[in-house]
């Protein structure tokens, strides 16, 4: 695999090669650059040339993802989400940086710093496969924590489109009864 900052000159798309299957892969081109993997329930693995990580949702009254280098026990980051979709992710630094919709629909999502975007998410979530087509601005290249934004970015989408899914089959049944 190669970094993603490395990544300027070629599309980035999240495809999810099997039905059925809990694995994504990031495409530059004809190359995979980065995979995301659900082992159970929340807990995913995430692999770039940059680093690996894990990413788990916890709690259920004050629910939040966190995300730790792949082995350790330590938190390296925490994202709490919002009611409404999105939410902030916060170092121990102190340091923060908003995933919000980036469109009505919700079907884009942005990771905000102030006043620079530099991460844009154009997913699509059929009912048996999911995708994205990443778009990140040029000075984001920059960034040493832009594999993990585009990995967690990603893995927090799959999340919401799951809890949306979830809840429009809970209120079928509810409402058809």
């Amino acid at each position: 695999m190669r970094p993603i900052n490395e990544m300027t000159d070629k599309e980035l798309l999240w495809v999810q090669p099997a039905a059925l299957k809990t694995a994504h892969e990031l495409h530059a081109g004809d190359e995979v650059v980065a995979t995301l993997t659900f082992q159970r329930g929340s807990l995913a693995d995430a692999v770039a040339a940059d680093g690996h990580w894990t990413f788990k949702r916890e709690g259920f009254w004050h629910p939040r993802v966190t995300v730790r280098v792949a082995g350790t026990g330590t938190d390296l980051g925490v994202f709490r989400p919002r009611w409404m979709g999105g939410g902030t992710l916060e170092s121990p630094g102190g340091k923060a940086i908003d995933l919000s919709p980036a469109n009505l629909w919700q079907t884009e999502w942005a990771w905000r710093e102030g006043e620079s975007t530099p991460l844009v998410f154009k997913g699509r979530h059929g009912l048996i496969k999911s995708g994205a087509r990443v778009e990140i601005a040029g000075d984001a290249f920059q960034r040493s924590d832009l594999p993990l934004l585009v990995l967690l970015g990603y893995y927090l989408i799959l999340l919401y489109a799951q809890d949306v899914a979830a809840a429009s089959a809970t209120s079928v049944v509810v409402t058809s009864t």
